[in-house]
């Protein structure tokens, strides 16, 4: 009897596979990020609030948040929202049902998804870090610049370390105090490092911003952060 081939897990799948049921996960999502509506309002901080007929990309959409607040910000935008997790794309699916004629939602990986010059935004929010190799990342950040026609806007959030051990301790210090303060209790805390946190790849800050500017994108910025978070803007020239 042949025996079946072992299903690889990537971290970013493993992670988010554990949240299929979508209220589930956005209880947890906004429990561990007390910030997540000012994060997704920074990644569309330079999205045009008026009549624009943009084309916009959505990376790791997961259960469609941010894909609902971009479709609600432009009425004439249509949208392509992609997520690794068969289950994240469903719901997604199911949350963007009004939108069906201007949202394509389908099943892909981040890091080799790209369609040349093909969005005008290509937006993320809290999905870029689970990219497990520095390598990784700067693949989905030249397919986002592949993939955006000129002009074209990249905005993502994730989550951050800083450049020295100390001072990354206090900023996961701040975000401790913080989530606590959000109704988050010592055992979830201590079951959250446990569990899910093996599937996040923070990087500094510094080294999103060399690998955009590196790969032809200008006006670089961090233009918001909080704590272990920050949310990145470029654009395309």
């Amino acid at each position: 009897m042949k025996k079946r081939p072992r299903k690889i897990v990537l971290a970013e799948d493993a992670f988010r596979s554990s949240f299929v049921d979508a209220n589930a996960y956005d209880r947890r999502i906004r429990k561990f990020v007390p910030y997540y509506e000012d994060m997704m309002n920074s990644v569309l901080c330079c999205f045009p609030k008026q009549k624009s007929y943009t084309v916009v990309l959505e990376l790791g959409c997961g259960t469609g948040n941010l894909s609902q607040k971009i479709l609600n910000e432009d009425r004439f935008c249509k949208l392509v929202a992609i997520d690794l997790v068969n289950e994240m794309v469903e719901k997604c699916r199911a949350r963007l049902i009004q939108y069906s004629s201007r949202a394509e939602i389908t099943c892909a990986d981040m890091i080799k998804f790209r369609r040349f010059s093909s969005f005008d935004y290509v937006l993320s929010n809290l999905a870029l870090h689970y990219a497990d190799t520095n390598e990784k990342k700067i693949s989905v950040c030249r397919n986002a610049y592949q993939s955006l026609r000129p002009g074209g806007v990249f905005s993502f959030s994730v989550m951050l370390t800083s450049e020295t051990p100390e001072s990354t301790e206090k900023i996961w210090k701040r975000w401790e105090r913080d989530i606590i303060k959000n109704g988050v209790t010592r055992e979830e805390l201590d079951e959250w490092y446990k569990t899910y946190h093996r599937s996040d790849r923070p990087v500094p800050s510094s080294l999103w911003l060399k690998s955009l500017e590196e790969l032809g994108f200008k006006n670089c910025e961090l233009v918001w952060s909080e704590t272990i978070f920050g949310t990145f803007w470029a654009r395309k020239p």
